[in-house]
């Protein structure tokens, strides 16, 4: 069954899930906020992110300028806007949705002042969490794009429907797994980009593959602590959507997260490396998010403390090491 979806965002995400989509027999069409961007889509390329690179034939994939005309008569809905724009976006949309659409969130972040998930935030504009759908996993756009062999997770409270989106994006080289339990899979997306600032951080300084080990084993603890004391399945923190999201981020060159980290322990100034960026790095934007969350919680999150700190300019790298080291010993 070929079904219309609506794909919110042009960026390097939202346009390898809008062409993959398609590959898999959908009928796409992608809006975006820039008018630059979406005429390059419509000639086979997307220059502002993917330079040269031809994505598809011209024509091929469809376009959409007017917001509000993409979501129309949408089947499925997915919202690939930086996780700062899902509450504005959602609200022009909101009556231009479909009771039926099936609304599949790719943003990973914490609404900055309600600690919202992407999934909370659509709920309570669209009124109804029974038909939000989260995407995460290991999933680097440009890899998707080049069919090289990618597996995500796609959680929903309702099984049908977590089977039911899993089953949209299911198609040869992408392996789409289905689950419940769609705080852990939420919350495991957002907080891998926190440490994988502090994994590009540690390899920019020099530091070496032991302080790497065991920045990420220490930090996978902190991240089952949160999704735990918020409901979500310690398993969950063990697989794609946690573990695998976390090393792909926090190790793989093409993370816009580590990029950060590493030039943040190179030596470079926050403010420097933010005006380059042509893309958003969600954890600088999420990071002290993730702490507030942490400590409304009760929960200890020392790696990611220390990180939200070297991004505020409290402490630098070293001292920030100094104290994760001087911290009481305990059992594992």
């Amino acid at each position: 069954m070929s079904y219309k979806v609506a794909v919110l965002g042009s960026g390097s995400w939202g346009t390898a899930q809008a062409l993959h989509l398609q590959k898999a027999g959908s009928d796409v069409v992608i809006w975006g906020c820039d008018a630059i961007d979406l005429d390059s889509i419509k000639t086979g390329f997307n220059a502002r992110y993917f330079g040269d690179m031809r994505l598809c034939d011209p024509g091929d994939l469809g376009v959409e300028y007017n917001l509000k005309d993409a979501v129309k008569g949408a089947d499925f809905i997915v919202f690939a806007v930086p996780s700062g724009a899902v509450r504005s976006v959602a609200e022009e949309v909101k009556e231009n949705v479909s009771p039926s659409s099936v609304i599949i969130s790719t943003a990973k972040g914490l609404e900055k002042d309600s600690l919202m998930r992407m999934s909370e935030v659509l709920s309570e504009v669209l009124g109804r969490l029974e038909r939000i759908v989260v995407l995460s996993g290991p999933s680097f756009a440009v890899e998707v794009i080049k069919e090289l062999p990618t597996a995500v997770t796609l959680a929903s409270p309702v099984p049908r429907l977590s089977s039911l989106a899993a089953n949209l994006y299911h198609y040869k080289y992408f392996r789409a797994y289905a689950s419940t339990d769609i705080v852990g899979v939420e919350l495991g997306g957002v907080l891998k980009n926190v440490i994988a600032l502090a994994a590009g951080m540690v390899d920019g300084a020099g530091m070496g593959a032991n302080a790497r080990a065991a920045l990420l084993t220490r930090a996978l603890i902190e991240i089952r602590r949160i999704v735990m004391a918020m409901g979500g399945r310690s398993s969950t923190v063990s697989g794609l959507s946690g573990l695998g999201d976390l090393l792909l981020t926090a190790t793989g060159d093409l993370s816009r997260n580590r990029q950060v980290g590493l030039m943040l322990g190179r030596g470079r100034k926050l403010s420097d490396i933010m005006q380059e960026m042509k893309q958003v790095a969600e954890g600088v934007t999420t990071a002290n998010s993730c702490l507030q969350l942490a400590q409304n919680l009760g929960i200890e999150t020392p790696i990611i403390k220390e990180t939200c700190q070297i991004l505020s300019g409290e402490h630098d790298l070293q001292q920030a090491i100094i104290n994760l080291l001087a911290r009481s010993q305990k059992f594992e």
